[in-house]
């Protein structure tokens, strides 16, 4: 997938992670036998998922790369089997961010907060596609990375 942002990153892309807003699972599963209460859910999500969350269900998810130095985010659309790359919808130092992750049985929760600006986004990865999803984390989770 590193194949995807690199277009649109100027520096060599380390990883790359398709996040949606915490809780979509979630809200996905009420929703079937709660309508109401789904779209309650969701719409909690993507309040806790700040700017990175769209009101349009075909954009609810953003493309991460991650660089030696940056995390980018992108507007990211399913496209058949792959997935077409939108706007840029943020760029953060990596040396600024501060990222907790939760592990569960369909997503991992990110939570990440841009230190010095007080933005914080929660979201999360689908762990049915656990190899990229974990070389994402990993990288994400990277200590030293300046």
């Amino acid at each position: 997938m590193k194949e995807l942002a690199q277009p649109h990153v100027p520096d060599p892309v380390l990883a790359v992670g398709i996040l949606q807003p915490a809780g979509t699972w979630a809200a996905f599963g009420v929703g079937q036998a709660l309508p109401l209460v789904g779209r309650l859910m969701r719409r909690q999500a993507d309040e806790d998922a700040g700017t990175l969350a769209h009101a349009d269900a075909t954009t609810r998810t953003s493309l991460f790369a991650l660089t030696d130095d940056k995390l980018y985010a992108f507007d990211a659309k399913r496209a058949g089997t792959s997935w077409k790359v939108g706007e840029q919808a943020g760029v953060w130092e990596r040396k600024d961010l501060a990222v907790v992750t939760a592990v569960g049985k369909l997503s991992t929760k990110v939570v990440i907060d841009v230190v010095p600006t007080g933005e914080h986004y929660e979201l999360e990865v689908t762990t049915a596609n656990r190899g990229v999803a974990d070389a994402f984390l990993s990288e994400l989770r990277r200590p030293d990375a300046d």
